[in-house]
């Protein structure tokens, strides 16, 4: 199982996940120590709220920005009487306002995402990737809403908020949510309903964070989300299990949902070449999106500790 050190201390011993197949209220609650390492790229988005995020706009804040000639208008208090002195012409000191950039959770928890046939379920890995961002977001003091998905028509809602309640609740309706009791049938469609939903719910500016397995990724939500990506950043954490880029010749596999038992033919080169291309072409698009700009990609499998990739992907904060 996968270890994560959360806490400095080194009498304490590491937290191990409960389970492979179900995500664990009170190791996702844990997970907050950790993700206060965790540092989300940083950028400029475009809020109108003051906050803790550094942005393009002038104007008075509290992060100096740079100093030039003075101009008619400028704020006398704003002058830099150093460099005054120094040239001997009138300069004034700029600064960038701080501005919030709240984020998005977009979880997906459709029927396709309870699989693995190692490590975890990609539903408990997408669990663990969406708690460790959200605990990110609220160490830097943003505001953190979630949106669940699932095969239905409508996706459980948290509404943005501060603080350590926010995340609280998105837990609480990833947990608790239906289809770890009843798995559905229907492996779900396009993904485009999802980012619209996204689309409606996030303020311009905002940081989408997505986590999937990309199923669906089609055309129209490929069109969507270059539209999303005019007014908000997107981090997509692609979750996929190792034999989705190949299965090995072994002959029959078999897998179940607990109901039903479908077999694949391992030894069939067609079949193994037909499942690997269908995994190639939703990465081959995401890869795409990240010549756009304000996209990034992150791809965790079922058999990586979830924070040790967004570690290695993110950073580590200061």
């Amino acid at each position: 199982m996968a270890r994560i050190d959360v806490d400095s201390k080194p009498q304490e011993k590491k937290l191990q996940r409960p389970s492979p197949i179900q995500p664990d209220l009170s190791y996702l609650i844990h997970l907050q120590r950790p993700a206060g390492s965790l540092r989300l790229r940083e950028g400029y988005p475009r809020a109108l709220m003051a906050g803790a995020h550094l942005s393009r706009f002038q104007g008075r804040g509290v992060e100096f920005d740079e100093v030039r000639p003075y101009q008619p208008g400028d704020e006398i208090r704003n002058m830099d009487w150093r460099v005054t002195a120094r040239t001997g012409k009138p300069h004034t000191k700029l600064f960038r306002e701080e501005r919030e950039r709240p984020a998005l959770l977009l979880i997906d928890l459709r029927p396709a995402m309870f699989f693995a046939t190692r490590g975890a379920l990609k539903a408990v890995i997408a669990a663990e990737c969406a708690t460790l961002l959200g605990w990110s977001v609220v160490h830097q003091g943003d505001r953190v809403g979630a949106l669940i998905v699932d095969a239905g028509s409508e996706a459980a809602t948290v509404r943005p908020a501060r603080g350590k309640r926010a995340v609280m609740r998105m837990l609480g309706q990833m947990v608790n949510h239906p289809q770890w009791r009843q798995r559905l049938a229907d492996p779900g469609g396009s993904l485009l309903p999802a980012l619209q939903r996204a689309a409606h719910a996030a303020r311009a500016g905002s940081m989408i964070l997505m986590v999937s397995d990309a199923r669906g990724f089609d055309d129209a939500a490929e069109a969507q989300m270059i539209r999303l990506l005019k007014h908000h950043q997107v981090l997509f954490v692609m979750v996929f299990d190792p034999f989705e880029k190949r299965l090995p010749e072994t002959g029959i596999l078999q897998a179940s949902d607990g109901r039903a038992i479908r077999r694949i033919n391992a030894a069939d080169t067609a079949v193994r070449d037909r499942l690997a291309a269908q995994y190639a072409a939703r990465r081959a698009r995401l890869q795409g999106l990240e010549k756009t700009p304000g996209f990034f990609l992150i791809e965790c499998a079922t058999t990586d500790d979830p924070f040790t990739v967004l570690q290695a992907r993110l950073g580590v904060a200061r």
